[in-house]
């Protein structure tokens, strides 16, 4: 186990031990919801595992190295960002869908930027924000949020 999840884990439990003896009910309605947010979780995240799984299966490591890294720094950002605009990840998920990409030769500067519009930009939620904002804000706001992660990549990628 890695030191920073120990660390987790232990402050996560010394908490839990705290607020047991502050409050039992209301330490066990925290623990009602944990449950819940976890099993509601679950499914997705086995859902990106799998994802990745099949990946590695079928694109290989020099496809992603070719696409998101190698000395295709700045191509690899945009391409980043765009596949994050498109991507079906919910926020909890790309994380980890991130660092399998970047285990497997993108720059640190692609995944940031599919980080940040994958979980800012989501096609799917266009129809309600045009709907609710109109197509101008929409439009306004996805675009500003695509070059805002492009910028985010360039800074991340040339940092690293």
């Amino acid at each position: 186990m890695d030191l920073t999840v120990g660390l987790y884990l232990l402050f996560s439990f010394s908490i839990l031990i705290f607020s047991f003896f502050k409050d039992r009910e209301k330490t066990r309605e925290a623990i009602k919801i944990s449950i819940k947010t976890f099993s509601s979780l679950l499914p997705l995240l086995l859902f990106v595992f799998v994802l990745m799984g099949l990946s590695q299966a079928y694109v290989s490591r020099q496809t992603i190295a070719a696409v998101l890294g190698g000395s295709n720094l700045i191509g690899g950002i945009f391409i980043g960002a765009l596949i994050g605009c498109i991507a079906l990840i919910a926020p909890p998920a790309i994380f980890p869908a991130g660092g399998y990409l970047y285990q497997n030769g993108a720059h640190y500067g692609a995944v940031a930027a599919l980080i940040v519009t994958a979980i800012l930009i989501g096609v799917t939620t266009w129809p309600l924000e045009i709907r609710t904002f109109g197509w101008r804000f929409t439009l306004a706001r996805n675009l500003a949020t695509y070059f805002l992660a492009v910028l985010i990549g360039l800074i991340i990628g040339f940092l690293k």
